[in-house]
């Protein structure tokens, strides 16, 4: 069998000419033979060309490489060499599962074609592509005896890319472009597979990434139909100009293609949807809407009406490119109920559903700090409590960590090193959770020709949606095209369906002469995952309870007891979808912020107090006068009638639990005390021009009788950018610098560093003004939170903000902090 005989590599499809003249080697081939070769063949023949030419920047991953078959050593001259070599060691592993006929067949015939191949000379064109032709159809032939292909149908979907290449735009329906379906391919080992759409009676639109139930008898997926006029819309805020069809929604139907359901409506995008042990569905949505609690009442809203607003990025968009962030729900098993699982004020991608039960998913932090690299992995229970950080909080390579996928029969996870600035694509890499959650350490990287996307460069060609059938060997797509970046549109065909292993090998499953294959999926049952017992009372008062067992853990420097109380920050959603609009700070990109309070910590390092469910908060470690000695660079959670409990502050996620007789755990959990006027919601002209206007602005303003004093002016038109500007370092030099670093340090928080308040405390003219209790309460409060002018994004969510206060009494004391 040959590559030119199997009917799976569609003879419609031509590459890139670029990709068939590789290296000027097949230039070189006779006019009759160069018109016989199947398009697969020349494809794969200029990747393995272009590794032998990039060779160098290949092996310098060796260190990080799964198995040192997939690097490019010396000894591989041509792309004949390199495949028998990589089959050689996919023999090698395969070995004791094959019979001893089969395997002793394959044997011969590699070391034949290895005698062969030291015997031809390189410039014998015509003999080394025969040898390079011959190799692959042995190594094909042996790939497909491998015992873990012990199926014969695949789901998977057949897509053209969306017109915007970006991460989070590639899930909108407004993007979407006409082409593909659902589709079953039988046979797909075999010289004759059969192809069976499953969705040919549904409108002209788009499909996204199918899962199919664990009794393998249902399939769900994301559905919308193409509009023409739908991407040219000038206002996609009103989404009421939209129609509704013209947004994903999720369907279910039987793997026959019978009994198609569609389960979601609204003008929100639904999509990413995976069946959950306990029989519900878990999936991504635009449902979070600009809701400051999420929870079961916030998505039910969105079931009765059809278009409430959406949240937006921080970092850009328009009305024309409303960039809408989507998060976390859960259907119910009967479909009637709809609860948001995650209070998550920012996006999330590619759920899966781990063999233990977790949700692994994607999300984007970049609270006070750069938009550019922190996408990182998180598992969550399926009903939405104990938000768990899997890897990369503070790495900034790869970008993103997206279609993670637990490994059957492994401790590891799978997943798709992609960027920014594109659709999903990248190299494919191994994590290992037990040699840590940051940096390069956890990451073997089973793809090391494709670099990680934008971090590392650009790769000419990309693998998605990896399905893993062990450590060594899986599902994916696969491209020879190039990652089209932002701005560009992705070819429509660039991806098709193939067998990856970790010795370098790549098989070609399928592949469409018009559109991309993806999604890959083995049509059979499944074991089902562990069910994990839901902690989460939906119908009790919306509030829980957060423990911190030691907020030493984690602070390097940081003496015992030098902690006295929690800053507890609330961060709301965006409701603007331009770019810096309104100005909240000095970046461009700051969170909404509202300081809830603050919370006492025991002499032992332990807090525990009550805090309302589905608010995004960040908390503060403060010293006795306040100061923050330590600031988070993430957002957590907690759900109705739940109890959160971590170790301490930024600790390792491998550290064991201190003292687990916590000090606090042994009383009632506080509530959490107000802090100044103009905190909550934040405003600097409620914060701190009260405190400017008491005791700077009679000398520091146009006109003062103190000629030096009158150059610092502290009026309300002047003061905030006055403040921000002053000393070395600045409030905004601090805040630019820890928004480029991504992270905070321990006793460095913006208040304590401050050349302003140190200035006031040592020079003799300013002694007299006696900046205690609540003047410094006030200043150290707008300092510790990034120095924003504001924390909200319209008039109206401040409105919202300060009727929260009302309603969450309950959790509140009413005096501030002295």
């Amino acid at each position: 069998m040959t590559l030119s005989k199997h009917p799976a590599a569609s003879k419609r499809w031509i590459p890139a000419a670029g990709a068939v003249l590789a290296a000027g080697f097949l230039a070189g081939l006779p006019p009759s033979q160069l018109l016989s070769l199947e398009p697969e063949e020349r494809t794969q023949f200029a990747d393995l060309q272009n590794q032998l030419q990039n060779r160098q920047r290949i092996n310098a991953r060796a260190g990080q490489t799964h198995r040192p078959a997939a690097l490019v050593p010396d000894s591989d001259r041509d792309p004949a060499e390199m495949v028998i070599r990589r089959a050689s060691a996919l023999l090698a592993d395969l070995e004791p599962s094959l019979d001893q006929q089969s395997r002793l067949a394959i044997a011969t015939q590699l070391a034949q074609l290895k005698a062969r191949a030291e015997d031809t000379g390189l410039l014998d064109k015509v003999a080394r592509y025969r040898l390079y032709q011959e190799a692959c159809a042995l190594r094909r032939k042996l790939a497909f005896e491998n015992p873990l292909l012990d199926f014969d149908r695949l789901l998977f979907v057949k897509r053209v890319p969306g017109s915007y290449s970006h991460m989070s735009d590639q899930n909108y329906g407004w993007w979407s472009r006409p082409g593909g379906g659902l589709y079953i391919l039988e046979g797909f080992k075999t010289d004759a597979p059969q192809l069976t759409c499953l969705t040919s009676h549904m409108p002209p639109g788009s499909f996204l990434r199918p899962d199919l139930s664990y009794d393998g008898k249902k399939i769900l997926f994301a559905f919308c139909r193409f509009y023409p006029h739908v991407a040219g819309e000038p206002n996609k805020v009103d989404k009421t100009r939209l129609p509704e069809d013209a947004f994903y929604h999720l369907f279910e139907m039987n793997t026959d293609g019978s009994g198609l359901r569609q389960l979601t409506r609204g003008r929100y995008d639904d999509f990413d949807a995976r069946y959950l042990p306990n029989g519900e569905i878990v999936f991504l949505s635009t449902r979070r809407g600009q809701f400051l609690q999420c929870g079961k009442a916030s998505a039910m809203a969105t079931w009765q009406q059809d278009a409430l607003p959406d949240s937006y990025v921080r970092c850009g968009g328009n009305s024309a490119r409303p960039v809408a962030v989507y998060t976390l729900h859960v259907l119910s098993p009967d479909r009637r109920e709809v609860r948001a699982i995650s209070a998550f004020e920012n996006f999330e991608w590619t759920p899966s559903v781990a063999a233990d039960g977790r949700i692994l998913y994607a999300r984007w932090d970049y609270v006070d700090r750069n938009n550019r690299a922190f996408i990182s992995l998180w598992s969550t229970h399926p009903d939405g409590a104990n938000p768990q950080l899997v890897y990369g909080n503070m790495t900034r390579s790869p970008q993103a960590v997206f279609e993670a996928r637990a490994i059957p029969n492994s401790k590891k996870i799978i997943f798709t090193a992609s960027a920014h600035h594109c659709v999903t694509g990248g190299s494919l890499v191994l994590l290992d959770g037990d040699r840590g959650n940051e940096g390069p350490a956890p990451l073997t990287r089973l793809t090391p020709e494709v670099c990680f996307p934008d971090s590392e460069g650009w790769p000419g060609s990309w693998y998605a949606n990896p399905y893993p059938l062990s450590e060594n060997y899986g599902l994916a797509s696969w491209s020879h095209l190039p990652l089209r970046k932002e701005g560009d549109e992705n070819h429509p065909k660039a991806l098709g369906l193939y067998l990856y292993d970790a010795f370098g090998n790549r098989e070609l499953i399928h592949r469409d002469a018009l559109c991309s294959s993806m999604d890959p999926i083995p049509l059979r049952p499944r074991a089902k995952p562990a069910v994990i017992t839901s902690t989460v009372d939906w119908d009790a008062p919306p509030e829980g309870c957060f423990l911190l067992l030691d907020v030493r853990q984690g602070l390097a420097g940081i003496k015992r007891g030098e902690v006295k109380s929690l800053r507890v920050v609330a961060v709301p959603p965006k409701t603007q979808p331009r770019q810096n609009h309104p100005r909240l700070g000095m970046t461009g990109d700051d969170p909404g912020k509202c300081v809830l309070g603050t919370v006492p910590v025991e002499p032992d390092g332990s807090a525990y107090f009550r805090a309302p469910s589905g608010w995004n908060v960040f908390f503060q470690a403060l010293d006795a006068e306040g100061f923050a000695i330590q600031t988070m660079r993430t957002v957590t959670y907690v759900q109705p009638g739940q109890m959160i409990t971590c170790i301490g502050c930024h600790e390792s996620r491998q550290a064991a639990p201190p003292n687990l007789q916590a000090l606090a755990s042994r009383r009632e959990p506080s509530k959490i005390t107000l802090g100044p006027e103009g905190s909550w919601p934040l405003r600097f002209d409620r914060l701190v021009q009260p405190v400017l206007d008491q005791h700077c602005v009679s000398c520091h303003r146009p006109g003062s009788v103190d000629a030096a004093a009158a150059k610092i002016n502290l009026t309300t038109s002047a003061a905030y950018d006055t403040l921000v500007a002053y000393g070395q370092p600045s409030l905004k030099d601090h805040v630019k610098q820890r928004y480029y670093e991504g992270r905070s340090w321990a006793g460095q928080g913006a208040a304590r560093t401050s050349a302003l308040l140190a200035y006031l405390r040592a020079e003799p003219r300013h002694q007299a003004i006696q900046l205690g209790g609540d003047s410094l309460n006030r200043l150290i409060t707008w300092m510790d939170t990034c120095a924003q002018q504001q924390g909200s994004f319209s008039a109206e969510q401040e409105q919202h903000l300060r009727e929260a206060r009302s309603t969450l009494s309950s959790l509140l004391q009413e005096q501030a902090m002295p």
